[in-house]
């Protein structure tokens, strides 16, 4: 199911939703208490679908930083794809800066290689399913079926688990996502704002949607693949990725892996992360 499917059926769900809320109040002669209700549900699972960052479906809150923090986070989704990342990850290093890549279990299926040049550049490896699949419909187990091809890709490729981070295609999530990412010790991640660097809208204006980001404790989107599997180019983002160090480097701040901005964890070591709530 791609994203216009799914916002479709889940139209379709929010309209059911607020017809049964009207038939039961046909049937019990009310006039809108049970209408409400059907909205009022219709507006919470959409909300828990499609906003990133709500815990209602799973994701966590913005994490706590102490004052005078200069730690943010630069992620990634949607590679590894070696045209673009292994650049990013380069620059990224020879620059003092670290970030998490979300990446995708059948791009590290294909570019193992690239996987390891992101973890010896001192980067975190963290989850972003298996094959980009949407999962606003999502049963528990095909949530569970991507988790783990994830996690078989990463150990394979690298000899250790990945980060127990994930964050979903398009940040879509369905109601059970965030019990199963639980229960296998992963932290459901959601982004700040809205970079779209994917629209391709030209490396300045990327770099100018960044920097207007960048405080202690921000997390930033980017993109070094394309999920759609279409071969989307990122030299974009690689040719914006220069100005924004250049500016959080004017400003005192050192992008760290989401990892050690969650917990303060090295990134490093392959372990459980956990949000402070």
């Amino acid at each position: 199911m791609d994203k216009r499917e799914t916002v479709v059926a889940s139209a379709a769900v929010c309209v059911g939703l607020v017809g049964a809320g009207h038939l039961v109040d046909r049937g019990h002669g009310h006039k809108s208490i049970a209408t409400a209700g059907g909205v009022g549900l219709a507006v919470a699972y959409l909300a828990g679908t499609y906003l990133q960052n709500l815990r209602l479906f799973g994701a966590v809150g913005q994490p706590v930083v102490a004052r005078g923090d200069t730690g943010f986070s630069l992620t990634f989704d949607d590679g590894p794809d070696p045209r673009h990342t292994s650049a990013i990850s380069r620059l990224l290093a020879e620059r003092g800066h670290h970030a998490t890549f979300f990446v995708l279990g059948r791009a590290v299926r294909a570019h193992p290689d690239v996987v390891r040049q992101l973890a010896a550049d001192g980067h975190e490896i963290a989850c972003h399913g298996d094959d980009h699949r949407l999962l606003a419909f999502a049963p528990p187990s095909a949530i569970v079926a991507q988790l783990l091809a994830w996690e078989e890709a990463v150990e394979a490729a690298l000899g250790f688990p990945g980060a127990r981070l994930v964050r979903t295609p398009h940040g879509v999530r369905s109601p059970w996502l965030g019990s199963v990412a639980r229960g296998r010790g992963f932290t459901v991640c959601g982004w700040d704002g809205s970079v779209f660097d994917t629209a391709e809208p030209g490396a300045a204006t990327i770099a100018r949607r960044v920097v207007s980001l960048l405080r202690p404790g921000a997390v930033v989107l980017l993109h070094d693949g394309d999920g759609s599997g279409r071969g989307g180019s990122r030299a974009q983002t690689v040719a914006a990725l220069g100005p924004v160090l250049d500016a959080a480097d004017r400003i005192g701040l050192r992008s760290v892996t989401l990892g050690a901005l969650l917990g303060g964890r090295p990134p490093s070591l392959p372990r459980r992360y956990s949000c402070s709530r």
